[in-house]
């Protein structure tokens, strides 16, 4: 995603992690093992997370997902998809496709032109990764020596990745978390100092922030920035990428522990998460990833809740324009209501598919008998 038409799919993508914000896996007391393959197959999967995976797989054209409004390639949503598929529907048809499709757009959307972005790099090692294919080789490129080369090797700033481009440098601790992932299950010697700098970047409260320091700051860590608290979205999609790592690891299982109990305490008493100060509104990418996260810990009802408020926000069978996207999630209340009008359109299909890929796994705890959001009405 970038250069003229790839800038405006980073800025989107940066968008949406923003106004939230991507697997699945074992439980933090199992032996490490791909992240995806445990999840749907502890219990009959809901109807509500195979009503999404659906959807999902309906949004593709040719493995990819398509922003129509900017008429690019999303690969960055499309491998949240994926992770989303493998929690969900492990056997789906449509992972194969996926692959292809990002293993041909490789240089489309980790390194453009002369640009690299370390983020969407670690995105593709990790997702190679934990597709069985070698990331050294994905697309022809050795993603894993493009990623280290994108790592720092020394200094305060050791083991941060950094984005190689005329636009600024946009890495954050999401690609952080993605690169740790992938370069671990790569068995790459940077991978250590790319987790001990993620770990920086949590404060001892227990949340992960978004945004690194300035590149050049003798302290790069969180509590040396009094970071004030920020919505759980890192911090949930830190667990649920590298929980099954901890296993051999006391220092980065304690460290998700932590994570886990700040989440816990930003829980609102109806299940839903936001940014807490009243920054974000409570949302289904947030509450979907805290949920997600929740459920890898075997914090079962604090899942189940989280899980509950995402359903409310996903559309069953439906009339008219809406007929055709069951199992969509919604990003807060506001979204569903504005579907009755016009349904799903050019400028709003990126948003529910975002927020459908982030909060998916999060109704593989969903109880029994939980209802959808009622249909909005046509307006």
């Amino acid at each position: 995603m970038r250069i003229q038409i790839h800038r405006t799919s980073r800025l989107l993508c940066a968008a949406g992690l923003i106004l939230t914000v991507a697997l699945a896996g074992c439980g933090k007391e199992d032996d490490a093992e791909s992240v995806v393959e445990t999840s749907a197959s502890e219990a009959a999967t809901p109807e509500a997370a195979l009503a999404g995976a659906a959807w999902l797989e309906s949004q593709l054209v040719d493995g990819v997902l398509v922003n129509r409004e900017y008429k690019v390639d999303d690969y960055s949503t499309t491998v949240e998809l994926a992770y989303a598929l493998r929690a969900v529907a492990p056997e789906s048809a449509a992972l194969p496709a996926i692959e292809e499709a990002l293993a041909a757009g490789v240089d489309a959307y980790a390194s453009p032109g002369e640009d690299v972005y370390a983020g969407s790099t670690g995105k593709l090692v990790a997702f190679a990764a934990d597709a069985g294919v070698d990331p050294r080789g994905f697309g022809g490129e050795d993603l894993v020596a493009q990623l280290e080369a994108r790592t720092n090797d020394d200094g305060p700033a050791k083991g941060r990745i950094v984005d190689q481009s005329s636009y600024g440098d946009y890495a954050n601790s999401f690609g952080q978390a993605w690169a740790v992932r992938g370069l671990t299950l790569a068995g790459s010697e940077e991978a250590a100092a790319a987790r001990d700098y993620l770990l920086q970047q949590q404060c001892t409260s227990g949340f992960v922030r978004l945004y690194f320091p300035e590149l050049r700051a003798k302290d790069q860590t969180c509590d040396g920035a009094g970071a004030a608290p920020e919505p759980v979205d890192t911090t949930a999609l830190a667990y649920v990428l590298l929980h099954d790592l901890a296993a051999e690891d006391p220092i980065l299982a304690a460290a998700l522990d932590n994570g886990i109990n700040y989440i816990l305490d930003q829980q609102a008493e109806d299940g839903s998460f936001s940014g807490g100060d009243g920054s974000v509104i409570p949302n289904t990418n947030s509450t979907g990833l805290a949920g997600w996260a929740l459920h890898l810990a075997g914090e079962d009802e604090a899942a189940a809740d989280a899980a509950v408020w995402v359903r409310g926000r996903q559309l069953g069978a439906c009339e008219g324009e809406l007929a055709k996207d069951a199992g969509a999630i919604g990003y807060d209340d506001a979204a569903v209501i504005s579907a009755g009008g016009s349904g799903l359109t050019v400028k709003t299909e990126y948003q529910w598919r975002l927020s459908t890929a982030q909060s998916l796994p999060a109704l593989l705890a969903t109880p029994e008998g939980t209802t959808e959001a009622p249909c909005p009405k046509a307006s």
